[in-house]
C-alpha cells in the first residue's frame, strides 16, 4: 500500500500561515527545540468533548526522514533534505495534545518548525475531532532572521485548526506490526505506532 500524509501537508500549510503573520511578532529568535505551553484560549470546558474509545488512548508518533542528502559543489557533506515527526496524545476523557516537528534544508539554511496545539476532541467510530484551546508556533531558520520566532497561535488560527481525521487500525505486511492509521480521507493514510 502506497501512504501519503497529508498531516505533512495540513503541518506545512500551517506553519506558512504562522509565518506569514508570525515574522513581525517575533518573541524569541534562534533555533531550539520544541517545548510545552501555547497560547492562550478559551475555557477547555466550552469545546466539544466526548470519551476515547480504549484502543485509541494513549501516546502515538509518526516521522519520517527524507532520503535526500545534499552535497556541496566540493564534495562538503550538508545534511540530509529533511524530516517530518508528529505526536499525538489521546486521553480517555476526551483531551488531546499535538506536536508536529517539520525539518527542511536547502543546502547550508535549515528550516524548522514547531506546531502545538492541546484542547479536547470528539470522538465518533472511525473519525475524531480536535479542537484546540492552547496552541502555539515556533520557527527557526538559520539563513532568514526575521523568519525566527515564537508565539501563540491567535483565537481565529485555533479556530481554523480544528480538523476531523479518519482512523482506523492495520497490519503492515512488510513488518507484521499492527498501526493506527489517521487520515483525512480514504486517500491519505499515515502510520503511527504507540510511543509508551
Amino acid at each position: 500500500m502506497r501512504m501519503r500524509s497529508t498531516l505533512l501537508h495540513t503541518a506545512l500549510a500551517s506553519v506558512c500561515c504562522a509565518l506569514l503573520a508570525g515574522c513581525e511578532s517575533n518573541t524569541s529568535g534562534g533555533g531550539g527545540g520544541g517545548g510545552g505551553g501555547g497560547g492562550g484560549g478559551s475555557n477547555p470546558e466550552t469545546t466539544p468533548r466526548t470519551p476515547a474509545p480504549q484502543e485509541l488512548v494513549g501516546d502515538w508518533k509518526y516521522g519520517v526522514v527524507s532520503f535526500i542528502n545534499f552535497w556541496g559543489n566540493q564534495g562538503q557533506y550538508y545534511g540530509n533534505g529533511g524530516g517530518t515527526s508528529v505526536f499525538f496524545q489521546i486521553e480517555q476523557d476526551g483531551h488531546y495534545k499535538q506536536q508536529v516537528y517539520i525539518n527542511r534544508r536547502n543546502y547550508n539554511c535549515v528550516i524548522e518548525t514547531w506546531t502545538e496545539t492541546a484542547g479536547t476532541a470528539t470522538f465518533e467510530a472511525n473519525k475524531f475531532t480536535i479542537y484546540p484551546v492552547t496552541g502555539r508556533y515556533k520557527a527557526s531558520d538559520n539563513c532568514i532572521d526575521k523568519n525566527n520566532f515564537d508565539r501563540p497561535m491567535t483565537d481565529q488560527e485555533r479556530q481554523d485548526f480544528v480538523k476531523s481525521f479518519l482512523w482506523k487500525f492495520e497490519t503492515n505486511p512488510n513488518d507484521g506490526k499492527t498501526y493506527l492509521m489517521l487520515g483525512f480521507n480514504e486517500n491519505t493514510w499515515s502510520f503511527f505506532e504507540r510511543a509508551n
